[in-house]
């Protein structure tokens, strides 16, 4: 047994290149560096006399006998995480790095302060909060949680959601635009309107009324974003009206950047999901968190 116990490591190692994809990949989610990655695979190659890997430029492949040696070296790394998930999952002090992502305006405005509070409430805890505005690949890239404004629909049957909160919409322009102020979301479309949208196609906003009546309006765009933070400059600026969330705009209201329009129609909220790899017995850390930010994300969305 002393004869590879120590190589372990190494396999392991060689195990994340191959999920990743490459030596640039497995090595920011480990963080190591890449040269210092490439040389412990290099070694195990040279102890197990055999070629694992090819290498070019932009990925690597596993060579027939790389991938005999894969299947088992995953198998083991499988059951090494999932003997540590459920060490974490036993304890009782929430500990170690949480790796998430959200867009970058739920992040700035609302997931710095809620980090921050469960951290100071947890000291054995670290955070890692990626706001790149794209969907990130949870699994291959070793997240544990994704904030999305989706959940219900997920097609990854390596993910699971989970409801975190409601988000309130509103209807926001700059003042002077506001002075149009429409009685009834059907007067919206005489005026520009922004939505957050990735492809230039026909849009769609629903609404309740006063009286529990439903509209519905489908519009083609003035400009879209991905970005709802984009979106809000653009309604600042006098680009047309945003359907955006009141947290965002809370700001720019008071100080009188922005103006609501139509306030006693209830726009249909989004909803912030938490996306995470289905395993099991997910760290104590990641499950204490999902309870503080289901507790606390309502109050902070109003």
């Amino acid at each position: 047994m002393h004869s590879y116990i120590h190589h372990l490591d190494d396999l392991l190692l060689f195990t994340e290149v191959v999920e990743k994809g490459g030596f640039s990949a497995a090595a920011r989610v480990l963080n190591m560096q890449r040269s210092k990655l490439s040389r412990r695979v290099a070694e195990l190659e040279t102890r197990l006399g055999l070629r694992l890997l090819q290498r070019n430029t932009r990925r690597v492949s596993l060579t027939p006998m790389g991938e005999q040696i894969y299947v088992h070296a995953l198998a083991m790394a499988r059951e090494a995480r999932s003997a540590f998930d459920l060490a974490a999952a036993m304890g009782d002090t929430p500990s170690g790095l949480l790796r998430m992502t959200a867009p970058s305006a739920l992040a700035v405005t609302l997931l710095g302060e809620l980090v921050s509070r469960f951290c100071l409430k947890h000291p054995g805890v670290r955070v890692l909060l990626d706001t790149r505005d794209q969907i990130i690949d949870l699994v291959g890239e070793g997240y544990d949680l994704a904030f999305r404004a989706q959940g219900a629909s997920l097609t990854d049957s390596r993910l699971v959601a989970r409801e975190l909160a409601p988000v309130p919409l509103i209807l926001v322009a700059a003042p002077e635009m506001a002075r149009a102020a429409p009685r009834h979301p059907r007067e919206l479309s005489a005026l520009p309107l922004l939505a957050h949208a990735t492809q230039d196609s026909p849009q769609s906003w629903h609404f309740t009324g006063p009286a529990g009546e439903a509209e519905s309006i489908e519009f083609r765009p003035r400009c879209l974003s991905t970005n709802l933070a984009a979106l809000r400059e653009m309604a600042r600026a006098g680009l047309g009206v945003a359907l955006l969330p009141h947290y965002l705009c809370a700001g720019s209201l008071a100080r009188g950047h922005l103006a609501q329009l139509l306030p006693a129609w209830r726009a249909a909220p989004a909803r912030i999901y938490a996306v995470m790899p289905a395993r099991r017995g997910a760290p104590l850390a990641l499950r204490r968190f999902l309870d503080f930010a289901a507790a606390e994300m309502p109050a902070l969305l109003a």
